[in-house]
Protein backbone atom coordinates (compact mmCIF):
# COMPACT_ATOMS: atom_id res chain seq x y z
CA UNK A 1 0.00 0.00 0.00
CA UNK A 2 1.28 3.48 -0.88
CA UNK A 3 2.12 5.98 1.81
CA UNK A 4 -0.52 8.75 2.06
CA UNK A 5 2.20 11.39 2.23
CA UNK A 6 3.16 10.66 -1.35
CA UNK A 7 -0.38 11.56 -2.49
CA UNK A 8 -0.69 14.68 -0.33
CA UNK A 9 0.50 17.59 -2.50
CA UNK A 10 0.84 19.97 0.44
CA UNK A 11 2.48 17.47 2.75
CA UNK A 12 0.14 18.21 5.65
CA UNK A 13 -1.33 14.79 6.38
CA UNK A 14 0.39 12.34 8.67
CA UNK A 15 -1.65 9.46 7.29
CA UNK A 16 -4.22 9.12 10.06
CA UNK A 17 -7.91 9.63 9.23
CA UNK A 18 -9.04 13.16 10.00
CA UNK A 19 -5.52 14.49 10.44
CA UNK A 20 -4.42 17.61 8.68
CA UNK A 21 -1.14 18.28 10.45
CA UNK A 22 2.25 16.99 9.46
CA UNK A 23 3.47 15.14 12.50
CA UNK A 24 1.34 16.62 15.27
CA UNK A 25 -0.30 19.71 16.61
CA UNK A 26 2.25 22.31 15.55
CA UNK A 27 1.83 23.73 12.06
CA UNK A 28 -0.37 25.88 9.87
CA UNK A 29 -3.70 24.11 10.46
CA UNK A 30 -4.24 25.60 13.91
CA UNK A 31 -3.50 29.06 12.55
CA UNK A 32 -6.14 28.64 9.86
CA UNK A 33 -8.68 27.52 12.44
CA UNK A 34 -7.85 30.43 14.72
CA UNK A 35 -8.05 32.83 11.79
CA UNK A 36 -11.47 31.44 10.81
CA UNK A 37 -12.72 31.78 14.38
CA UNK A 38 -11.43 35.35 14.61
CA UNK A 39 -13.04 36.25 11.27
CA UNK A 40 -16.33 34.76 12.45
CA UNK A 41 -16.11 36.70 15.73
CA UNK A 42 -15.43 39.94 13.83
CA UNK A 43 -18.34 39.31 11.45
CA UNK A 44 -20.78 38.59 14.26
CA UNK A 45 -19.57 41.62 16.20
CA UNK A 46 -20.06 43.87 13.16
CA UNK A 47 -23.51 42.39 12.50
CA UNK A 48 -24.47 42.97 16.12
CA UNK A 49 -23.23 46.57 15.97
CA UNK A 50 -25.12 47.18 12.73
CA UNK A 51 -28.31 45.75 14.25
CA UNK A 52 -27.93 47.92 17.34
CA UNK A 53 -27.36 51.00 15.20
CA UNK A 54 -30.36 50.26 12.97
CA UNK A 55 -32.53 49.68 16.02
CA UNK A 56 -31.39 52.95 17.55
CA UNK A 57 -32.08 54.90 14.33
CA UNK A 58 -35.49 53.25 13.98
CA UNK A 59 -36.45 54.14 17.53
CA UNK A 60 -35.31 57.72 17.03
CA UNK A 61 -37.28 58.11 13.77
CA UNK A 62 -40.37 56.59 15.39
CA UNK A 63 -40.19 59.05 18.28
CA UNK A 64 -39.69 61.99 15.90
CA UNK A 65 -42.62 60.87 13.76
CA UNK A 66 -44.84 60.42 16.79
CA UNK A 67 -44.01 63.92 18.00
CA UNK A 68 -44.65 65.40 14.54
CA UNK A 69 -48.00 63.66 14.17
CA UNK A 70 -48.96 64.41 17.77
CA UNK A 71 -48.63 68.15 17.16
CA UNK A 72 -51.01 68.19 14.18
CA UNK A 73 -54.64 69.05 14.83
CA UNK A 74 -57.53 67.01 13.46
CA UNK A 75 -58.49 69.61 10.83
CA UNK A 76 -55.04 69.48 9.26
CA UNK A 77 -55.00 65.67 9.25
CA UNK A 78 -58.45 65.59 7.65
CA UNK A 79 -57.30 68.02 4.96
CA UNK A 80 -54.21 65.93 4.23
CA UNK A 81 -56.28 62.77 4.03
CA UNK A 82 -58.77 64.37 1.62
CA UNK A 83 -55.95 65.76 -0.55
CA UNK A 84 -54.35 62.31 -0.71
CA UNK A 85 -57.67 60.70 -1.65
CA UNK A 86 -58.21 63.26 -4.42
CA UNK A 87 -54.69 62.69 -5.75
CA UNK A 88 -55.20 58.93 -5.73
CA UNK A 89 -58.53 59.29 -7.51
CA UNK A 90 -57.07 61.52 -10.22
CA UNK A 91 -54.17 59.14 -10.76
CA UNK A 92 -56.54 56.20 -11.02
CA UNK A 93 -58.73 58.06 -13.52
CA UNK A 94 -55.77 58.99 -15.71
CA UNK A 95 -53.70 55.81 -15.53
CA UNK A 96 -55.92 53.06 -14.16
CA UNK A 97 -59.04 53.00 -16.28
CA UNK A 98 -59.38 51.56 -19.73
CA UNK A 99 -60.20 54.18 -22.34
CA UNK A 100 -63.15 53.95 -24.77
CA UNK A 101 -60.86 52.72 -27.56
CA UNK A 102 -59.90 49.70 -25.44
CA UNK A 103 -56.33 50.88 -24.91
CA UNK A 104 -54.80 51.87 -21.61
CA UNK A 105 -53.49 55.42 -21.26
CA UNK A 106 -50.31 54.18 -19.62
CA UNK A 107 -49.64 51.79 -22.52
CA UNK A 108 -50.10 54.58 -25.02
CA UNK A 109 -47.74 56.82 -23.06
CA UNK A 110 -45.18 54.03 -22.86
CA UNK A 111 -45.48 53.31 -26.56
CA UNK A 112 -45.09 56.96 -27.46
CA UNK A 113 -41.93 57.26 -25.39
CA UNK A 114 -40.45 54.20 -27.13
CA UNK A 115 -41.05 55.71 -30.60
CA UNK A 116 -39.09 58.85 -29.71
CA UNK A 117 -35.84 57.02 -29.10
Amino acid sequence: MADIRTHDPLGRSDGRPGSSQAGGSSGGGAGVTDQARETLRDATSRASDAWDSASEYGSRYYRQGSRAIGGVDSGTMTGLFIAGAIGFGLGWLVFGQESRSGDYVSRRMSASSEHRR
